[in-house]
């Protein structure tokens, strides 16, 4: 049983499993391991205008917003190559004792995107798993916000080629994440997961001064100082998933189908477009499932639903001013090493009358599964807005991925 114990705690706090890790000292006795890791992951990516149009600052301009900011080149008329690092993080994780698991990484997101190398790295996740039992386990710290599925998957182990950054709509934190308390374990012979967070959410100190000139005085955000409250309940119909960094292709010999809903809450967190203060909300609900035929066949699918209540923060500028839905259909059959993937996301404003319609598709090569691949994808974003011209963009990005 301890050794159960000590093999699950490491296991709480590993991206993809002990062997993808360079193990630096492990002492079985006392429950003691540390993990070193690494993933690096370079981009290759052209995008370019998808409307008529040209002349300088034609793009990503108030007067012709034809297309998205850092869309195309300099001149609007054509086509912008760029060759970065989308993500470059350093990894530690182990255990303390049998039970205590830890996790820290840093990240150097867009190193070099548009030829910009200013240092920007920072700590992404830091935070400890304590396990009491299977059923019942607290993570503390720095960590991803459980509101989906989507939004507690590790970056190293997607299958499309990113996030569907668009259809998350966080007011605070720091790239899905926030500080605080989560409770979580498998119950009823691990058909039903949950998690429950108290994290740190909007605080009044942290919304940035206004441009001037001021507009009227507003009341504080968060008067009371209270807490962001975010859960989720997942039904797992076949197969879990139990650790802490939920996958978007696990590379399963049995099936995997889950489904979920989950909801984050902070009171007074937000600014009506009155001017008011106003309680921020935001409901999930999803379905991942990975279903194996053969060993070198499998499909994936997973789809999911946002709907976010009316307000914003202004904190990091993603929110929908008066609330919106956001959603994402995503799927892959994979052959052996070889897997083509579709996806479509879409957001839809209430009152400002925003709409994005994205479709993707491209080919996943899954040399070493998680540890080395190579993904390509193309893509159509639109953007519109009541009484502007439509962003279009295309994209084509070709990425490779060493995870350790």
């Amino acid at each position: 049983m301890k050794r159960a114990f000590f093999l699950l705690g490491v296991s709480v706090a590993l991206w993809t499993g002990s062997a993808s890790a360079a193990l630096v000292l492990e002492d079985k006795d006392k429950g003691v391991a540390i993990n070193v890791g690494a993933l690096i992951q370079p981009w290759f990516q052209m995008t370019t205008p998808a409307s008529d149009g040209a002349g300088p600052g034609a793009c990503g301009t108030a007067t012709r917003p034809r297309c998205s900011p850092g869309i195309g080149n300099p001149e609007g008329d054509g086509p912008s190559w760029d060759l970065f690092l989308r993500r470059a993080r350093l990894m530690l994780w182990g255990t303390i004792t049998k039970d205590l698991a830890y996790f820290i990484e840093t990240d150097e997101p867009n190193l070099g995107k548009g030829g910009n190398f200013a240092t920007t790295t920072f700590i992404q996740d830091a935070f400890f798993t304590y396990t009491f039992v299977p059923q019942f386990k607290i993570d503390a710290g720095l960590m991803l916000v459980p509101l989906s599925h989507h939004t507690i998957e590790g970056a190293t182990s997607l299958n499309a080629l990113d996030y569907h950054a668009d259809t998350i709509r966080f007011p605070v934190g720091r790239i899905f994440r926030d500080v605080g308390v989560q409770f979580r374990g498998l119950l009823l012979d691990d058909h039903l997961h949950y998690r429950l967070g108290v994290f740190e959410g909007v605080r009044n100190s942290a919304v940035p001064p206004p441009a001037a000139p001021p507009p009227a005085p507003r009341p504080p955000l968060n008067e009371n100082g209270l807490p962001r409250v975010t859960a989720q309940l997942r039904g797992n119909l076949l197969g879990s998933e139990p650790d802490f960094f939920l996958k978007g292709i696990y590379f399963s010999p049995t099936p995997i189908v889950t489904v979920g809903v989950g909801a984050d809450y902070q009171r007074h967190a937000v600014y009506k477009l009155d001017g008011t203060r106003g309680d921020y909300f935001a409901f999930s609900a999803d379905v991942f499932a990975e279903y194996p035929f053969s060993a070198d066949d499998e499909l994936i699918f997973k789809a999911n639903f946002f709907n976010y209540a009316e307000g914003t923060s202004t904190i990091g500028g993603s929110n929908l001013p008066a609330g919106g839905i956001s959603y994402y259909a995503e799927a892959g059959f994979r052959h052996a090493w070889i897997e083509p993937v579709v996806f479509y996301e879409g957001v839809k404003a209430r009152e400002d009358s925003l709409t994005i319609i994205a479709p993707h598709a491209g080919i996943n090569f899954w040399a070493m599964k998680h540890n080395f691949n190579v993904k390509t994808d193309v893509g159509y974003r639109e953007a519109r807005r009541e009484g502007l011209p439509p962003t279009k963009d295309l994209l084509w990005t070709t990425q490779g991925q060493v995870f350790f």
